[in-house]
């Protein structure tokens, strides 16, 4: 029997104004395909969206949802409201000058099937009656200025609010360096080579906290999550690691500004001139956007050795 169209959303995207919401349909044959929504309801309308397909209902729990909602039980909903609420956000945000994510449309491909004609639900955008704007952590101070124009010219000097971080606009050009970095090893990486690492890393940085394995997320297990399905179907280790490397500059792409994004895009396309490279670099790097909207952990070294039946054990050295 099939199973029934679902709707999940972060527990507090009603009170904080932004969270995740998923959409989930279900094929007889048991494959499953989700759009997935990062929301702001105080402004933005939606930030982050995308469309993907899974073999199984397992494979969706663990590469979106437990990504998405972590440890957090997600709230559901109906189907007809779900699709209502991401609707009036974009809605919301239209009015005040901002489009929807560049994969709105692909992800609203879930919507298929599921009417809001019934829908009597209805949603308060903004906070305390007027836009809110809360700067994200990949925005950057040229994107904060422009969206503070956008307010500002839509809703007047004080018809908004807004919070930035130390980033923002008015933040300074200087940055010190990382103070600490993080010396990350996937599930079957061995201590004694995570240990040498670090040693190495201590020894050539004597100033910088080298800290192995804290708890948390490990960026190792995120970019192997990343490069996954190129990675099953890699033929050997020397493909594997090549996969990987890609996978961690895709990775740190997506933290540059617009203009260092065109010029790495640039000098790869001259380092890698087939066009299927480029063709996986893309790839990777909208999985990267899509399974960690908000990461901003930079990959400084990734290392790989083999490992038992195929396997690679990953090490990598992060630092914000």
């Amino acid at each position: 029997m099939k199973r029934p169209t679902e709707a999940l959303r972060s527990v507090n995207l009603l009170d904080d104004g932004c969270g995740y919401l998923v959409i989930s349909r279900f094929k007889a044959d048991g494959h499953a395909e989700a759009g997935f929504f990062l929301l702001d309801l105080f402004c933005l309308g939606v930030k982050e969206a995308g469309f993907h397909q899974f073999s199984s209902f397992t494979d969706l729990q663990e590469d979106l949802l437990d990504l998405l909602f972590g440890e957090d039980e997600p709230v559901r909903m109906m189907p007809p409201v779900a699709r209502k609420l991401v609707e009036d956000a974009v809605a919301y945000a239209r009015d005040l000058g901002f489009s929807p994510a560049t994969d709105y449309k692909k992800a609203c491909r879930v919507f298929g099937g599921i009417s809001t004609g019934d829908c009597d639900e209805e949603f308060v955008f903004g906070k305390d009656g007027k836009p809110f704007y809360i700067q994200g952590p990949s925005e950057s101070p040229a994107s904060c200025e422009e969206i503070l124009r956008v307010l500002e010219a839509s809703c007047g000097k004080d018809g908004y609010h807004y919070i930035l971080g130390s980033a923002g606009p008015d933040a300074g050009d200087d940055h010190e360096a990382a103070e600490q970095v993080i010396l990350y090893g996937s599930g079957s990486s061995n201590s004694a080579a995570l240990e040498a690492m670090a040693g190495r890393l201590r020894a050539g940085e004597p100033d910088i906290e080298v800290r192995v394995n804290p708890p948390g997320p490990r960026v190792s297990d995120m970019i192997s999550l990343v490069a996954a399905p190129l990675l099953d179907s890699a033929p050997d280790y020397a493909a594997k690691r090549a996969i990987l490397t890609l996978a961690a500059t895709a990775w740190n792409y997506t933290l540059l500004p617009p203009a260092a994004q065109e010029e790495a895009l640039t000098n790869l396309a001259e380092q890698f001139p087939a066009p299927e490279v480029m063709e996986i670099f893309a790839c990777l790097v909208a999985r990267a956007l899509a399974l960690f909207p908000d990461e901003r952990r930079v990959i400084c070294k990734l290392e790989t050795d083999p490992a038992p039946a195929g396997d690679l054990e990953v090490r990598v050295v992060s630092a914000m």
